[in-house]
Formats: C-alpha cells, sequence, structure tokens
C-alpha cells in the first residue's frame, strides 16, 4: 500500500492547491520501476504501478492545459552514509558506474523543480545502460 496507493492518495488530495499555486510534483520512484529486475517481483510492480500513474497524469495534465508539471524520479542505487555504512567493501560490489552521489542527486532532484523534465534518471550512466539492455 505505501508504495503504490500512498502516492495516489497524497497526489489527489494536493492537486487543488498544486494547481492555484502553479506546482509541481517531483514523484520519487525508482529505476526498477522503468526495467523490470529479476528477484524483485513486488517491489518491481509497485514501483511500475506509481510511475504508470504520474506518467499518466502527466498527459492528463498537459491535455487540460493544468500549470502543474509532474517529474518522475527514476532513482537507482544511490550511496548515502548510512548505506555506506551498511555495505562496507560489500559496496565494490556495484561498479562504481552504477553508484550515484547522494548530494548529486539531491542538486538534480532540486533542479528538476526549476527545469520541470518529464523523467529525472539517476545515476545517469547505470540507467542508460539499464534500458540499453
Amino acid at each position: 500500500r505505501i508504495n503504490a496507493l500512498s502516492f495516489y492518495e497524497m497526489t489527489f488530495k494536493a492537486l487543488p492547491y498544486l494547481e492555484a499555486s502553479k506546482g509541481h510534483i517531483f514523484a520519487t520512484s525508482s529505476m526498477a520501476g522503468e526495467i523490470p529486475s529479476s528477484f524483485s517481483n513486488i517491489y518491481t510492480s509497485t514501483k511500475h504501478a506509481v510511475n504508470g500513474f504520474f506518467y499518466s497524469l502527466q498527459q492528463e495534465l498537459l491535455a487540460r492545459q493544468s500549470p502543474v508539471g509532474v517529474t518522475v524520479g527514476a532513482l537507482g542505487f544511490i550511496v548515502t552514509d548510512d548505506l555506506d555504512a551498511i555495505l562496507g567493501e560489500e559496496k565494490s560490489l556495484f561498479p562504481s558506474f552504477a553508484q550515484g552521489d547522494v548530494h548529486v542527486c539531491a542538486t538534480g532532484m532540486m533542479d528538476s523543480l526549476i527545469i520541470r523534465p518529464r523523467t529525472f534518471s539517476y545515476p545517469f550512466i547505470a540507467n542508460k545502460l539499464q534500458r540499453f539492455m
């Protein structure tokens, strides 16, 4: 419920206020919602549901010329201080190009509020490679 239904409910409740303020929604999701992965079928399916909801909402808002923008954040492996401490040496199992810096990711998310892209993907190279495969 949290991975999908909470997004829907919050969005529907916030939409009138976002319309009035010409606001923007940044839907924090996952690369798993863009590209299926093995051994995580429940998580992946909920992220596909979230992405489908927000991509559809983008189209609906565009069709009715709403001032509200929507960006879907397709985020991958982001190395936070907590994750770094938990993984320790095992972090090296993930190639460096697939690891995203938390500060670069946060900056990109904030920039999305101004630029308003339809999708923000990070880490960039890992996302492009996964889409290619």
